[in-house]
């Protein structure tokens, strides 16, 4: 039987490829739905994918402007309830809508291409970079993080504090080695099992393709997946909703990416319905800061194997803010990518030099945001001025710089993977 994605031959009976996995029940139908999704460009989710990148910009210009944060990030005199808001609206859905987005891409590419083109995508676009970022990040990060705390310049290197904002480049890598692993042994399960049709015993491949199936709709596939929401508060819990230290909690919101980027029915629930995932997830955003005011969770000047920390994480009300911030998380994701295709999804010049440039963008921006935010922390204007200059600044020199030196250049091949002819008149 020849598989309809792969072209590769497989015995008769056999219920999935053993070359690429896919079904060999889909239907011709199927297949056809299957190349038109491979044939359309995503451009709301792809520009959201980008905004999501952009939007470290306006987080990382808050928190100087946060209260309780000085053991880890320096600190204006003065703090600001509203940008600590901005803050946590923002960071409560951002990288795991990030993730979400990353693992549907990856669906999509796999789809048109093979898993090994996805690697070898990844290699290219995320290892390479690592490599050439995160000694420019030592060379910068640290002496502006001192500038900030005593005022003055004293330039050194450092890889303390590594890999500071390229830490979901790292989760990407730890998700291209695990598929890497454990995909051959995947396909080497589904050659068993169907090997076992041969023999007779065709009704335990047929019981276990059936429960993974059910599994799959009940976790990843449902249009309210509270069983997804609890298994991953669960994960979450030893960071407590943190998932910067946490590769399986964002390997989850991965997963269930992946798996929207072949679900028709809940992807276009989500167009339709997008409205109410918000609303929803701005009723919970409202308890969680409600609980977040009344005990403010900061792991990071925390010992993880502290015995009040342990303590802390096995408190119901611990377990109860975490929930409702990983239900904010996929309520509020569903709801952007439902809107970005809903209202945006026709193709705009702007949109996808903003999607283009985000990458480049976030990769450089934590250097030039930080030194901007602390050099005014001696100004005497208010603190949200403050914060508006340090966005529009940042975002301007992010912009040009990628304009004129990297969107037709070498390294933007190297991130977005084709050269951009340059024209000086428009974006």
């Amino acid at each position: 039987m020849s598989c309809l994605i792969c072209d590769n031959d497989n015995t008769i009976g056999s219920q999935f490829c053993t070359k690429c996995g896919t079904s060999l029940s889909a239907s011709t139908t199927s297949h056809v739905l299957v190349i038109k999704d491979n044939s359309i460009r995503y451009h709301g989710i792809d520009a959201l994918r980008g905004i999501a990148m952009l939007l470290g910009i306006v987080l990382h210009a808050a928190i100087p402007y946060m209260p309780n944060i000085e053991e880890f990030w320096p600190t204006d005199e003065n703090s600001s309830h509203i940008i600590n808001t901005i803050f946590h609206f923002i960071h409560i859905w951002r990288m795991p809508l990030f993730f979400i987005l990353t693992g549907f891409f990856a669906n999509l590419i796999i789809s048109k291409k093979s898993w090994k083109s996805w690697w070898k995508n990844r290699l290219l676009r995320i290892v390479l970079p690592v490599i050439v970022f995160s000694p420019l990040m030592s060379l910068t990060l640290p002496w502006i993080f001192n500038y900030g705390r005593i005022g003055e310049f004293i330039f050194f290197y450092t890889d303390e504090g590594q890999p500071f904002h390229l830490w979901f480049l790292w989760h990407l890598i730890i998700f291209v080695i695990v598929t890497a692993i454990f995909r051959p042994m995947y396909l080497l399960g589904i050659r068993s099992l169907d090997s076992l049709n041969t023999m007779g015993l065709g009704v335990v491949s047929s019981v276990f393709y059936k429960s993974k199936s059910i599994l799959s709709v009940i976790i990843f596939r449902s249009k309210f997946p509270i069983v997804f929401i609890t298994f991953c508060c669960f994960i979450n819990l030893p960071m407590q909703g943190d998932i910067i230290l946490n590769p399986i909690a964002s390997g989850l919101y991965f997963t269930i990416g992946y798996s929207l980027f072949r679900n028709e029915s809940l992807f276009m629930f989500l167009k339709t319905y997008w409205r109410y995932y918000f609303l929803a997830g701005l009723i919970c955003f409202i308890l969680f800061m409600i609980l977040e005011s009344r005990n403010p969770a900061n792991i990071y000047s925390v010992n993880l194997n502290d015995k009040q920390h342990i303590s802390t994480i096995l408190e119901p009300f611990t377990f109860i803010k975490v929930f409702i911030e990983v239900t904010c998380a996929i309520l509020f994701s569903y709801a952007f990518i439902g809107l970005a295709e809903k209202r945006f999804g026709s193709y705009n010049t702007k949109k996808r030099f903003i999607s283009d440039g985000a990458y480049w963008m976030y990769l450089i921006h934590l250097p030039i945001v930080t030194l901007i935010t602390f050099s005014m922390f001696n100004l005497g204007i208010p603190i949200e001025i403050k914060f508006l200059i340090s966005i529009l600044i940042t975002s301007m020199i992010c912009l040009v710089t990628y304009k004129y030196f990297v969107r037709s250049t070498p390294i933007g091949i190297l991130l977005n993977g084709k050269r951009h002819t340059f024209k000086i008149r428009k974006l």
